[in-house]
């Protein structure tokens, strides 16, 4: 029942924000105005897709691919569109929405000939879009092997991965607040790992796990599957509240 209303709470968010919306847009096929660095047309996006869109990813991609097709005629105003958004979503307010990143890389980048797009951004591209494709919520994390460190071996209903660096003023408060959380719900078991380290095997986590800086929060449910990403220790039980399991 929970999850059947969650599901209908979205679908009538993104019902009311397409009644909303339909006119923003009128007028801009016959765009001609400057687009590179354009401020205005920058925060009129960024002011559509945070207010007037529900913040799901299938919506998203619905706003965009419509927004795309109106200017598909002027490939200056749709390249610079699409730069824009692939630089919104590469780093999104909320966690899902790092797959529109990957449906924007699927759906253009890999496709378009795209103003400013060469050999090697868009291996850049890639690599990102794989990434964040591997690590989308509900897939099994990433193995991680390292001494005395087996992910598979934590047995817990919950798991928490905390990336960090031991010279990081802010990994230190954030993991305060991760010891605070844990005291609260014993369920969870935590794997905390030292990115500033000379093990060389570390190194290849900044990969698997798309580790930009630290500290660094996933969650795992007990079958260490991805439930929660790059999130502050303060939003666990948020997370662990409105976790639904399933087989």
């Amino acid at each position: 029942m929970k999850l059947k209303l969650i599901i209908l709470l979205l679908f009538l968010v993104s019902k009311l924000g397409r009644a909303q919306n339909t006119d923003f847009w009128n007028g801009i096929e016959a765009f001609d105005g400057p687009t590179n660095e354009n401020p205005i047309l920058a925060a009129q996006l960024d002011f559509y897709f945070d207010k007037m869109v529900a913040p799901i990813p299938d919506s998203i991609t619905l706003e965009i691919s419509r927004l795309i097709e109106r200017t598909n005629d002027n490939p200056e105003l749709r390249d610079f569109i699409l730069w824009k958004l692939l630089d919104k979503y590469q780093h999104p307010e909320y966690m899902a929405q790092d797959q529109v990143f990957v449906w924007l890389y699927d759906k253009y980048f890999s496709q378009l000939e795209i103003k400013d797009l060469n050999t090697a951004n868009l291996a850049l591209i890639r690599d990102k879009a794989e990434r964040l494709r591997r690590l989308a919520l509900f897939n099994a994390a990433p193995e991680i092997r390292l001494e005395n460190t087996d992910l598979q071996s934590v047995e817990s209903k919950y798991t928490v991965l905390f990336f960090f660096d031991h010279d990081c003023d802010l990994c230190h408060q954030e993991r305060l607040d991760l010891d605070s959380v844990v005291a609260q719900h014993t369920e969870i078991k935590v794997l905390a790992i030292d990115m500033n380290t000379d093990d060389r095997r570390v190194d290849a986590l900044y990969g698997l796990y798309d580790i930009e800086t630290t500290p660094l929060i996933y969650v795992l449910d007990r079958h260490k599957r991805i439930i929660g990403k790059k999130i502050r220790a303060r939003q666990i039980p948020f997370i662990l509240k409105s976790h639904i399991p399933f087989q």
